[in-house]
């Protein structure tokens, strides 16, 4: 109940960061079994942030349900190869995720 004693009323803050926001709830910060380049960060929010399609991916469904799934069951994926819009998010993320591995080796002194 809410302070005046009716049902309590929660108001969206309107703030998005994007589809990461899953992974900064995951408490892999200090997980060993996750390599420090796929950790999110705000380089990798940025990232993500910076390009429409990424950046709108959690207000699409479809893809929000596909990343769900994907995440669960790797082979889940085989359901949404063939869908234009999914698998052009993944390709887009993949991208990123490419793009962050190859600057932490480049930081590190190693070729990736």
């Amino acid at each position: 109940k809410g302070a005046d004693g009716g049902p309590e009323v929660f108001k969206p803050t309107g703030k998005k960061e994007g589809i990461l926001d899953e992974m900064k709830d995951m408490k892999i910060e200090g997980r060993a079994d996750v390599p420090e380049w796929m950790k999110p960060s705000e380089d990798l929010l940025s990232k993500v942030n910076q390009d429409k399609e990424l950046a709108s991916a959690v207000d699409n469904a479809r893809i929000t349900k596909a990343i769900d799934e994907v995440a669960k069951d790797p082979q889940a994926w085989l359901r949404y190869k063939d869908d234009p819009e999914v698998s052009s998010y993944f390709m887009k993320m993949m991208g990123v995720f490419g793009k962050q591995f190859e600057e932490h080796e480049a930081k590190a002194g190693r070729k990736p």
